[in-house]
């Protein structure tokens, strides 16, 4: 019994079998005109497919759509990366091109200008904010033959203050900007005739320098664009060290003397790179002139510290 209906449902699988080969070979044939049970097959696949295809081309469109988007936004990401790259890479260069041509210009005047002295190049690494046009931090200290007093050039070479302090490895720098009693320079306006006298202050109105006690000779005439460097007659900084130029000259004290205002060379303002002037080189200027000296008729040994 069990064989029988084994041997039976084997017969029907057998039998679906034929027909199905006999189906696809009459409808494997090209035909102009499909039979019934195709197009029944084919219009129903068709309205299925109707149905579902455009929302599926409209889903498949969102998802690239999407993916379009957010490869444009990865791009545009990477472009902006690349440009502030490129940005910080050329702000670098510009930099590193500023510092090249201040340090070949350094070189220059310490090959030239600043030959006959002792200098010691040194950077400004700091400025102290309580004071900001007074003190200024150089990387040179003791280590490096600093000791206090020397005078400290900008890096064009213009007189700028001298050493206030030292440490091991830094230094601090008293600029001109904060002259006082204690620390007046000693001073003297070229020409054909040298013009002694003393900066005792500074207009931080004007940014000008208060050049003091210049004998009033009749034969000596100070006129405004004449050179102003250090005398050397103060004993700690070096004669010929330039400071300025002269703006204006006034009556001084009780008419007895003269008042000379000097534009500083220096820009205050702008110091990355400084030299330090070993005072071993200070020595009085030789004068060959019947110019008074400061000394005797403005009292400037007296209380001049530089």
């Amino acid at each position: 019994m069990i064989n029988f209906f084994g041997n039976k449902r084997l017969i029907a699988i057998l039998i679906g079998l034929i027909v199905l080969i006999v189906i696809m070979g009459a409808t494997i044939k090209e035909r102009p005109f499909a039979t019934w049970p195709e197009r029944v097959l084919r219009d129903t696949s068709s309205f299925v497919q109707g149905i579902f295809y455009k929302p599926a081309l409209m889903v498949s469109g969102a998802a690239g759509g999407v993916r379009h988007i957010f490869n444009v936004y990865e791009e545009n990401k990477q472009l902006k990366a690349d440009q502030n790259q490129y940005a910080h890479v050329k702000a670098e260069a510009e930099e590193l091109k500023r510092q090249n041509r201040e340090l070949r210009l350094m070189l220059d005047i310490k090959d030239n200008k600043l030959s006959k002295y002792d200098t010691i190049a040194a950077d400004v690494i700091a400025r102290t904010p309580d004071r900001w046009n007074n003190l200024l931090t150089i990387s040179k200290g003791k280590n490096d033959g600093v000791t206090p007093n020397m005078a400290v050039l900008s890096s064009d070479g213009a007189l700028i203050g001298r050493v206030q302090s030292v440490s091991t490895f830094s230094s601090q720098v008293e600029l001109l900007m904060d002259i006082e009693e204690e620390n007046h320079i000693a001073a003297v306006i070229q020409g054909t005739q040298a013009i002694y006298g003393v900066i005792e202050s500074y207009d931080l109105d004007k940014h000008e320098l208060i050049m003091r006690k210049i004998p009033k000779v009749k034969d000596l005439k100070i006129t405004p664009g004449q050179y102003v460097t250090t005398s050397g007659m103060g004993g700690v900084m070096p004669a010929g060290l330039l400071i300025g130029q002269v703006s204006s000259v006034g009556e001084g004290d009780y008419g007895l003397t003269q008042t000379a205002r000097i534009t500083p060379l220096a820009n205050f303002y702008q110091l990355e790179h400084v030299f330090v002037v070993n005072r071993s080189f200070v020595a009085p200027p030789v004068v060959n002139n019947p110019t008074p000296k400061p000394g005797s008729q403005t009292g400037e040994g007296q209380g001049v510290g530089q």
